[in-house]
């Protein structure tokens, strides 16, 4: 049987689909192992936080968590140096932490059911990661 340089192409162009494919899995594979391996250690700080924090009343702890996000918001808009958006997104975290103790959720566990939600949100979506792509960040 003889084939056309069209049927060859289409070949070549199945076996690219593939091998991107593979490709596409073994990213998505490496993503969900480091967000695994990343688990533990957002637990610890969690840990670590009640120790420092302790737990407030969820309402002041949530309109401080809130005044943390203004700060950061204020901050971006500004397009501040890279050391105060730090500053906002360290302390928006630390705060968020507290929220977790105050309420008993099990932040590593929210964490990870995000992102596998997204995770699956995209393949279903696009058949491959696709992370979202914007201007410039300040560095």
């Amino acid at each position: 049987m003889t084939t056309s340089s069209s049927d060859s192409h289409l070949t070549h162009a199945g076996r690219a689909a593939d091998v991107g494919s593979r490709h596409d899995r073994g990213a998505e594979r490496d993503v969900r192992l480091t967000v695994m391996a990343a688990l533990p250690a957002l637990s610890s700080l969690q840990h670590a936080a009640l120790e420092i924090y302790g737990r407030l009343e969820p309402d002041r702890a949530l309109v401080w968590t809130v005044e943390e996000l203004g700060e950061l918001a204020q901050a971006v808009r500004r397009h501040e140096d890279r050391t105060r958006l730090e500053e906002e997104l360290g302390q928006l975290t630390a705060w968020m932490l507290c929220l977790a103790n105050i309420l008993d959720v099990d932040l590593a566990a929210a964490v990870e059911s995000a992102i596998q939600e997204e995770i699956e949100r995209q393949l279903a979506k696009y058949g491959k990661l696709k992370p979202y792509s914007c201007g410039s960040v300040p560095r």
